[in-house]
């Protein structure tokens, strides 16, 4: 199994996961309702913890449940319970694909001494993970076969966004009407996404010399697409091993440019969103520094000429975005591979990990 493979399988694997759309959230109803649920965290390390970050949006957007991610080792070793929720009031939901992330696992135990209520998601529903929470949820994505999560990363959010439109419904955040609107609207989306891998991989062709060549680089997104760029980091960081740093949008010019110099390169996520008036300002002042600056963007915008812009096609809603421009960042990683010859379908190192069990 190459990586590649579980990037053109996306637009699939969606669909499948939508698909159960009318049952998947059955047993987090139940225990929201039944519980009187007030207060959820997600948690989850890498990949799962850039989901949860999404997706706790997605949860503080369609639910009336005060949504937050937190790192697991935070929770579990830093953790000071809420003086507004009750424990019985509070629920942990942990995430790992795998089942096997040893800080989820611990975060979970945690929890579970607070006397807060416990989910799993995973793809291992008898995992350790999800036999110590009181429930489990199925993530559906398959089996990657490889370390590196891209398909894994993609069924995460859709899941999570299910989950939250799902249970929005039940607790009447929004209306039959609305929530078919979203799926029909999503289910149209997701037909676009071979589109976008063809997109990329032209632009990627196009400016491969260039970005196999990359030494060092900073990622930037806001928004839904804050969660993005951290995504978009790992991938490009554990893949292709040149050094990056990840940035929300604003905070990229507040002191981390002082380390830019003309080798630096420079990803913007544009999406919509109040940001995106200062695209132009970014790339005027940036190509003073460098001429590595790329634009990731579903927006019709006119850019400077300064930077290579990456357009994909818009999406129906700003929460969906993320599916759409993580993509080309999953193209690159794995072209840029290729090209040096890197094999991804293998652990790179002869020690083995303590953060799996």
């Amino acid at each position: 199994m190459k990586i590649i493979d579980n990037i053109y399988n996306q637009p699939e694997r969606l669909q499948k996961i939508l698909d159960t759309e009318g049952t998947i959230a059955d047993n987090l109803i139940r225990l929201v309702q039944q519980k009187h649920i007030k207060k959820v965290y997600f948690t989850g390390s890498g990949t799962s913890f850039h989901a949860s970050t999404l997706i706790s949006m997605y949860f503080n957007k369609f639910t009336g449940l005060d949504a937050q991610a937190v790192i697991p080792d935070n929770f579990t070793n830093y953790f000071v319970p809420s003086l507004y929720f009750k424990p019985d009031e509070t629920l942990l939901i942990g995430i790992s694909q795998s089942g096997t992330s040893s800080s989820t696992l611990d975060a979970i135990r945690k929890a579970k001494s607070l006397s807060f209520n416990t989910i799993a998601i995973s793809e291992e529903t008898k995992s350790k993970i999800a036999q110590e929470a009181d429930n489990v949820i199925y993530l559906n994505t398959g089996d990657e076969g490889i370390p590196v999560e891209t398909r894994g990363y993609t069924s995460t959010i859709m899941l999570g966004l299910i989950l939250a439109l799902r249970l929005g419904l039940a607790q009447n955040k929004l209306n039959e009407a609305k929530y078919q609107d979203f799926l029909t609207q999503t289910k149209e989306d997701i037909t676009k996404l071979p589109t976008t891998l063809n997109t990329a991989e032209k632009f990627y062709q196009q400016h491969k010399n260039e970005l196999v060549t990359m030494r060092k680089g900073a990622i930037a997104g806001y928004g839904y697409n804050y969660a993005t760029a951290m995504e978009a980091y790992l991938k490009l960081y554990e893949t292709f091993h040149a050094p990056l740093s990840v940035h929300e949008f604003g905070e990229l010019i507040h002191g981390y440019e002082m380390a830019f110099d003309a080798d630096q390169y420079i990803f913007l996520i544009i999406a919509n969103g109040p940001e995106k008036s200062l695209a132009n300002k970014y790339i005027e002042f940036l190509k003073q520094i460098t001429k590595h600056i790329f634009i990731i963007t579903d927006q019709n915008i006119a850019f400077d000429s300064g930077a290579k812009i990456l357009k994909v096609p818009s999406l129906h809603n700003d929460e969906l975005s993320p599916f759409n421009l993580i993509i080309p960042f999953q193209i690159i990683a794995s072209r840029n591979c290729e090209a040096i010859g890197y094999d991804t379908s293998k652990y790179p190192l002869k020690a083995h990990s303590f953060a799996h069990f």
